[in-house]
């Protein structure tokens, strides 16, 4: 299969459950799945469309209150065939048929819609996470964590389908069996340290990027020490999921990055993630470890990082907040009491 460049979409029984023309309209629910599946093809540079037989201000109310509607860039509801709308598409956004892929739960329109158009691809999807497994809408260049993508996302909705039905959020994730291990990254890890980099915005302390060619020169002459966390829980294995590279200085280390995948988010994984470095940095008897956030819009959520593990607020510059750990003086606080945390200072051949 060619490379997909564009995914159209049906919506009654493809994207969410139920029909939104009859009577089950204010039953209907999206299907788990759907609005992960749409934000990784985002990602992955495809555009998506809709094509589906429904009155437009009933479907649109739907895609409002669901809120996917901003991962569409095309709309095709209406009761015409859905063969000319599938063309419609194609010929907007000038992609081959065979560079489309049309996800429709009904044989017949699937059928209808091949007969006008040869060589498009089509496909019936029960979990709509399945379509990042489709040949075409996978990555050329694909990392192992790429391809266990879906695996990967599928445990993350069990998690959050069983952590909405917890009633108590810190004995969910005390029954989660979170287990954490921190290590010196090996050459093998760099690619997904610099993923995590670029890809990451929520969970990310400063948010710079990096090409892996500036990362593994500086990793190969010894200029930075670079720590990686993996993660478990009952659900299965996350990989991968933080990263903290430091640099050595007179006096200690300065973290010059920190970020961590937003799937982990409410684990306290960044916190743990500090803690870890500190507990380094302590063993190798320096006297500071500094750190910094640069405020985002979007990283809120870790500007109070290093205030709650006893960093001192040293200046602020350029929009970045430097925070300094005095060892000897300031007292390391222990991991999340949910979390296992398995700290291994050796690195990986």
């Amino acid at each position: 299969m060619p490379k997909i460049e564009l995914v159209i979409w049906d919506l009654d029984n493809t994207l969410w459950d139920g029909t939104v023309f009859y009577k089950d309209k204010e039953t209907i629910e999206l299907k788990p799945g759907t609005k992960a599946a749409l934000k990784e093809l985002d990602k992955r540079g495809i555009t998506c469309a809709v094509c589906s037989k429904n009155e437009f201000k009933d479907a649109e109310e739907m895609l409002d209150q669901f809120e996917i509607k901003k991962y569409f860039k095309d709309f095709k509801i209406g009761w015409g065939k859905k063969s000319e709308a599938v063309l419609q598409i194609i010929e907007k956004f000038n992609v081959s048929p065979e560079k489309t892929l049309f996800i429709d739960d009904d044989e017949f329109q699937k059928a209808e819609v091949e007969d006008l158009l040869p060589g498009l691809n089509t496909l019936s999807l029960d979990d709509p996470l399945d379509v990042l497994n489709v040949e075409g809408v996978i990555p050329e260049n694909a990392t192992n964590i790429d391809k266990d993508r879906v695996i990967l996302l599928k445990q993350q909705r069990d998690r959050q389908k069983e952590e909405k039905c917890a009633g108590n959020y810190k004995k969910f994730l005390q029954e989660c069996n979170i287990q954490m291990r921190v290590r010196q990254c090996g050459e093998e890890d760099l690619d997904r340290v610099v993923q995590l980099l670029n890809r990451t915005n929520e969970l990310n302390a400063t948010v710079n990027r990096y090409a892996l060619e500036q990362i593994t020169k500086e990793f190969k002459a010894g200029k930075v020490k670079v720590f990686v966390s993996e993660l478990q829980d009952k659900f299965g294995e996350y990989g991968i999921i933080a990263e903290a590279i430091l640099e050595p200085q007179e006096d200690g280390f300065f973290i010059r990055d920190l970020a961590v995948s937003c799937r982990t988010l409410g684990r306290g994984i960044g916190g743990a993630m500090l803690v870890a470095v500190l507990n380094y940095a302590s063993g190798q008897g320096v006297k500071k470890l500094t750190g910094y956030i640069k405020e985002t819009e979007a990283n809120w959520r870790l500007r109070p990082l290093f205030e709650k593990r006893n960093f001192h607020e040293a200046r602020k510059e350029d929009g970045k907040i430097f925070y300094d750990f005095f060892f000897g003086k300031d007292k390391i606080v222990p991991y999340p009491p949910h979390l296992k945390v398995e700290f291994e200072n050796k690195k990986t051949a």
